[in-house]
């Protein structure tokens, strides 16, 4: 892989008319590049414990040039298509991982991701830090040892993985950047969840700009780019080396004294040149609790067009990083 020391790999989550992919397989990469006006280097997409590696569709995403982005998500859709419960009655979530009922499901998975052969992210148990996913260390233990046990998994996983020599996966370890919905308390610090270097490949951070409001009725702040993603930033710099993505992030239409999405994509893809260790951005690019979508409006899909065009965004998976180069803070 060729290295370089600049540049932003261009990523997606796209679930919006005739750009939805992996529903629509190659045409939904090939409708969303249409709207950017620019390659994709990777397409993210959701699967979860009910479903196999998805392999057909890592094929399309690789022979399309990209590379594929899975967020495997650790709940089981077909026992409560509304996530209400972990996972089936008569099973405890992560205490089942660990004591091995799902060997035989992960171990499948990995031999499928090893054949298949080619690179793939894998983004799992992301956004652990938040207070919303059953997976969270809030929802398993909290203090008394949630980030621990979410850890433990994590460690789990990635070494059957290795056990059964599966190199081609990259991992991605994601939490959500600070603020709404993440407990501050020293218990929840991202220290207490980070696996260690040797489990990590990527970085991931997770933001949006929910101002003003969310869907459920909660007044929200606005928040610029250093807003939703410097203090997180930091930490993670703190934490290791690794190469950082930006695993989902986006805004809904809004008017804040003036600034509206427009201004918002234009100063974010600005200000993200002074994060230098961010290699990949993911726009989460759907129309679900608020418009997130890049052609929300023409006047919003000219300006991300615009920011596109910047060669600092590049269309190829060429974008490594140097773990000998000591992080740099962004001004």
């Amino acid at each position: 892989m060729k290295k370089t020391k600049n540049g932003v790999m261009i990523g997606v989550f796209t679930n919006d008319g005739e750009a939805r992919f992996p529903w629509l397989d190659e045409q939904g990469i090939i409708e969303y590049e249409k709207l950017i006006g620019r390659k994709l280097a990777s397409l993210m997409w959701y699967v979860t414990w009910d479903d196999p590696f998805p392999t057909q569709s890592c094929e399309i995403v690789r022979k399309h040039g990209a590379v594929p982005h899975i967020t495997w998500e650790l709940f089981w859709p077909s026992q409560d298509p509304d996530n209400a419960r972990f996972c089936p009655q008569d099973q405890t979530g992560l205490d089942d991982v660990l004591t091995g009922n799902y060997n035989s499901y992960i171990d499948q998975f990995a031999m499928n991701a090893k054949n298949w052969g080619g690179d793939v992210f894998i983004r799992f148990l992301h956004e652990f830090n938040g207070n919303w996913y059953i997976w969270s260390g809030n929802k398993n233990g909290r203090e008394n040892g949630g980030p621990e046990k979410v850890k433990q998994v994590w460690r789990f996983v990635v070494d059957r993985f290795r056990a059964l020599g599966v190199n081609n996966v990259k991992w991605v370890w994601c939490p959500h950047a600070y603020g709404y919905d993440i407990s501050p308390e020293p218990w929840n610090s991202l220290a207490s969840y980070w696996p260690g270097n040797d489990y990590v490949d990527w970085l991931g951070v997770d933001a949006y700009n929910w101002y003003p409001e969310d869907p459920w009725g909660g007044k929200r702040l606005y928040q610029d780019f250093d807003d939703c993603f410097g203090d997180t930033y930091r930490t993670l710099m703190s934490l290791s080396k690794k190469p950082i993505m930006i695993a989902e992030m986006g805004t809904g239409e809004f008017d804040y004294r003036g600034t509206t999405k427009v201004q918002w994509i234009s100063e974010t893809f600005a200000r993200m040149k002074f994060y230098p260790q961010i290699k990949m951005y993911v726009w989460f690019h759907i129309k679900k609790e608020l418009d997130w979508r890049i052609n929300s409006s023409q006047e919003v899909l000219a300006a991300f067009q615009t920011a596109m065009a910047d060669p600092y965004f590049v269309s190829d998976y060429t974008v490594d990083f140097d773990e000998d180069i000591e992080p740099v803070l962004m001004p």
